[in-house]
């Protein structure tokens, strides 16, 4: 089995009396034709997906999406959604399966499955509870899965911690403060500060992430450099060198303006969580805000691009 995209952790929350009350996720198992895999993945996420699986049966390839108990879309017309207005093929995903599971046994079912994966030229990901001892030239990043997305093992992540990694190795002088839009995890926050970066502010508007950015950070060493907040309770006054998110095409089209503003003159954007025929039409949003297409990776159908924000032109008369 390759998993993709893990996200989730046990949790409880409390009723109005203050007992602990048990959550659930749904579990949607589809069969998909192999050329619609990325694509329905993407497509889960685009409507609040938790997480992806895929399999491969004798029956042929099966995708299992994880969704909150309270969902907005209704899962049960999702495959027909996806068949209809993006692949345009009646068979492309069937749906098998909808069930509800108690959350609780999310991490045990998923644990076996994170082992550290190399990325780039000299990063390692691994879960805190993968023991070793052994002396290693690359730079670990140590990431517990949680509901915050970005663990490496998509190639969303994978692509983005790459860009960040070949980033920092070219300019002369690191950067003292990283802006990391959208921060999930936290992994390319804590990647930025091992790389080089001082200090990194991690913004996010799901408190469950921000929750595991504090316990990431703790993991790494980093917690007196990575500073997690609300996205939608903070006012930042200061442009940064470096913004960085991963997130889809849908969001950084949102926050475009917010992205841009961000950015001081001649900084770098770092975009990723882009299908590669989505990247024309990210290039356009960004140069109408001036931001000029610098460099750009792309490996099975997905990308990562960073912007350099231009300039101001300052026009001169004589009087």
């Amino acid at each position: 089995m390759t998993a993709s995209k893990l996200t989730g952790k046990t949790s409880l929350s409390e009723d109005s009396s203050g007992s602990p009350q048990q959550k659930y996720y749904w579990s949607l198992r589809c069969r998909i034709k192999l050329e619609w895999e990325e694509l329905w993945d993407w497509f889960c996420f685009e409507h609040g997906a938790l997480g992806t699986e895929q399999r491969v049966t004798e029956n042929g390839n099966e995708t299992l999406a994880y969704f909150p108990e309270k969902n907005s879309k209704p899962l049960q017309t999702l495959h027909h959604d996806f068949n209809t207005s993006i692949s345009g093929d009646a068979g492309g995903v069937q749906l098998l399966e909808l069930i509800q599971c108690e959350e609780e046994d999310w991490q045990s079912n998923w644990k076996p499955f994170f082992k550290p994966v190399r990325i780039g030229r000299n990063l390692q990901v691994m879960p805190p509870w993968f023991n070793s001892n052994e002396t290693s030239s690359l730079t670990r990043i140590v990431i517990d899965p949680g509901r915050g997305f970005g663990t490496g093992y998509h190639l969303s992540t994978s692509l983005a911690l790459e860009l960040l990694e070949t980033f920092f190795e070219i300019p002369p002088e690191k950067p003292p403060w990283l802006l990391d839009f959208g921060t999930g995890s936290g992994i390319l926050s804590i990647a930025a500060c091992l790389l080089g970066c001082d200090k990194s502010i991690a913004l996010d508007l799901d408190d469950g992430a921000l929750t595991d950015v504090v316990r990431n950070a703790q993991l790494n060493k980093m917690e007196n450099r990575i500073f997690p907040l609300r996205a939608d309770q903070v006012c930042l006054s200061k442009a940064f060198p470096v913004v960085i998110s991963n997130m889809l095409l849908s969001e950084l089209q949102k926050s475009s303006v917010e992205l841009a503003s961000s950015l001081t003159y001649g900084g770098s954007l770092l975009c990723s969580g882009i299908l590669e025929e989505q990247t024309p039409e990210l290039e356009m949003t960004f140069r109408d805000l001036g931001l000029a297409p610098y460099r750009r990776l792309k490996r099975d159908g997905w990308s990562a691009l960073e912007f350099k924000k231009q300039v101001s032109k300052i026009s001169t008369s004589n009087s």
